[in-house]
C-alpha cells in the first residue's frame, strides 16, 4: 500500500502534529481518501502570463514548506519530513466554457491525493472562454488547511505581480517546520495536557448527554428510535461511511446583507463566524423540536499571531461545539453566550481533537459512527479588501463523499462583497430541497437579529419553516 520503502537517511523526521493528527484520523477510518483534501480554485479579473506565473510557482516551492512536507510509515506509525526545493511543470488547461470547467474540476476533487506516496498536490492553470483565468489546486489537508492555501494563493500572484511589475520580492513565508516543532512541545508538556483534558470533561458532562439536533430535521432519529425500541435514544448512529455520497448546493448572501452582517460584527468586535453558527444552530433547533441542546463541529484555522497568518501548513483543528440556548434569551445575548463558548474552546487547542473525540466517545459510550454532530462549519475569512493583489474569486468543490452528514463553508466573495456558502450534504439524508430551506432559515435568523438585536430566540425560531 505505501510502495518502496524510503531512504530517509539524512532527513529529521517528526510526529503528526495535532492538527495533521486530526486529518489523518479521518483518512485512515474512511473508505473513500478523498475526504481529507480541499480542492480549490481562485480566478482573477485579467490575463495572466502562465510562463511568468510558472517562475512565480517555482518560487513558491522555495517560500512555502506545504509543497515540501512528504510523510512516510516508521514501525506503524506516519512520520513527516522536509525536502529541499523542487521544480514542478504546472500543466495548463483551457476549457470552453465555465461548465466544462466546473465538470473537470469537481472531476479533479473527487480524485484522492495518495500523501503517502508522495502525492501532496495536483496544480492546473486554466484559462476559459468568456474571462475565467486563474489556478486551481487540491492538496492533501495534512499539508496544508483552508487558510493555507488562501495565503499561498495570496503569496504566489503577489510574487507573480513583483515579477510582472518589477517590484521586490515579498519577503519569505514563515516555517511551518518550525511551528511542528514548536507543537509538538506544547502537546508533550503533561501538566498543561491534563488541566485541557479537565476543561473538557467538564465541557462534556455540564450538560448532560448530547443530541442528534440533525440539519436534516429528527425523522432519522425517530426512525432509529423506532428501530431499536427505544425512545429515548438521543445520538443515532448517522456516520455510516457506506451511505456517505454527497452533492454540494452554492447559495450566496448578497452585498447589503453582507455589510449588516460585518457592520453587526464590527460593532460588537465579534468574529462573523458566530453570527453563522447562530444562524446554522437556529435551523438545527427549528427542525428538530425546537431542541434548545444543538451540537456541530466548527473549524479553528488558528493562525492568531503574526507569524502564524504569515505561514501555510496545517494548522486547523476540529472543535465539538455544544450550544444550550434558552429561548428567552434575545440574539445579542444568545450570540454572546456562542462567542464564550468558542473564546473558551480557543483557550483549549493544544489539547487534540482526537483526544477530545475519544474522552466524548466514552463518557457517554457511543460507538464509532455515532456523534451528536451531523455538521461541519467553516470559515474562511478570504481578504475583501485590496491587501490582493487583483480583484478575485475564491471557490471550492464538491469531494463527492463526507464523513459527516453536512459541511457548510462560508466564503466571502470579493467581486460583489458578499458571502458565498457551500452546503455538500449527504444525499441519503437531506433533499435539495431541505437544504434550500436550510439556507432561507439560516440566513432569516441572522438578518431578522441584526435587524432587532432584542428579538427573543422563540420569535426568532417562531419565524422559521421546518
Amino acid at each position: 500500500m505505501f510502495g518502496k520503502k524510503k531512504d530517509l537517511s539524512g532527513y529529521k523526521l517528526y510526529d503528526l502534529c495535532n492538527s495533521q493528527d486530526g486529518m489523518y484520523l479521518m483518512y485512515k477510518f474512511n473508505l473513500q481518501k478523498q475526504q481529507v483534501q480541499i480542492p480549490t480554485s481562485i480566478t482573477v479579473d485579467r490575463e495572466l502570463d502562465f510562463d511568468l506565473l510558472q517562475k512565480a510557482f517555482d518560487m513558491e516551492i522555495e517560500r512555502n514548506e506545504s509543497f515540501r512536507i512528504r510523510f512516510a510509515k516508521v514501525d506503524g506509525s506516519v512520520k513527516q519530513y522536509f525536502i529541499e526545493p523542487f521544480k514542478h511543470q504546472v500543466e495548463r488547461k483551457h476549457f470552453s466554457s465555465v461548465e466544462e470547467q466546473q465538470a473537470f474540476f469537481d472531476a479533479d476533487a473527487q480524485k484522492p491525493c495518495y500523501f503517502l506516496k508522495d502525492e501532496i498536490f495536483r496544480i492546473y492553470f486554466f484559462t476559459t472562454d468568456g474571462g475565467e483565468n486563474g489556478v486551481y489546486s487540491c492538496f492533501s489537508h495534512l499539508v496544508i488547511d483552508a487558510l493555507g492555501i488562501v495565503g499561498f494563493y495570496m503569496d504566489l500572484f503577489r510574487v507573480y505581480r513583483a515579477l510582472l511589475k518589477g517590484y521586490e520580492i515579498p519577503p519569505v513565508l514563515d516555517s511551518y517546520e518550525e511551528y511542528v516543532q514548536e507543537q509538538l512541545v506544547k502537546c508533550s508538556d503533561e501538566e498543561k495536557q491534563k488541566k485541557h483534558e479537565e476543561f473538557y470533561k467538564e465541557y462534556f458532562l455540564k450538560n448532560g448527554e448530547p443530541y442528534y439536533a440533525a440539519v436534516h430535521g429528527h425523522e432519522y432519529l425517530d426512525a432509529y428510535r423506532k428501530k431499536k425500541k427505544n425512545p429515548d435514544i438521543r445520538v443515532p448512529m448517522a456516520y455510516n461511511p457506506l451511505y456517505n455520497k454527497c452533492n454540494m448546493i452554492v447559495e450566496h448572501i448578497g452585498p447589503e446583507d453582507t455589510e449588516k452582517i460585518f457592520n453587526y460584527c464590527k460593532e460588537n468586535q465579534i468574529s462573523p463566524e458566530s453570527i453563522f453558527v447562530m444562524g446554522l444552530r437556529s435551523h438545527c433547533s427549528a427542525v428538530n423540536y425546537r431542541i434548545d441542546d444543538v451540537s456541530m463541529m466548527t473549524v479553528c484555522g488558528k493562525r492568531a499571531t503574526v507569524k502564524e497568518k504569515n505561514m501555510s501548513g496545517c494548522m486547523a483543528e476540529p472543535l465539538i461545539f455544544r450550544s444550550k440556548l434558552s429561548e428567552d434569551m434575545t440574539f445579542d445575548e444568545a450570540v454572546k453566550e456562542l462567542v464564550r463558548i468558542r473564546t473558551s474552546l480557543y483557550r483549549h487547542l493544544d489539547f487534540p481533537y482526537t483526544k477530545a473525540r475519544d474522552m466524548s466517545l466514552k463518557l457517554f459510550n457511543f460507538g464509532p459512527i455515532q456523534g451528536a454532530n451531523s455538521l461541519m462549519y467553516s470559515w474562511i475569512p478570504v481578504p475583501i479588501d485590496d491587501s490582493f493583489p487583483f480583484k478575485f474569486h475564491f471557490k471550492t468543490y464538491n469531494l463527492g463523499r463526507y464523513f459527516t452528514p453536512m459541511y457548510t463553508i462560508t466564503i466571502p466573495n470579493p467581486r460583489d462583497k458578499g458571502v458565498d456558502v457551500y452546503y455538500m450534504y449527504r444525499t441519503k439524508l437531506s433533499t435539495e430541497a431541505q437544504i434550500r430551506q436550510m439556507h432561507k432559515n439560516f440566513l432569516k435568523t441572522i438578518i431578522d437579529g441584526i435587524d432587532n438585536p432584542q428579538i427573543t430566540v422563540k420569535e426568532l425560531l417562531d419565524n422559521l419553516s421546518e
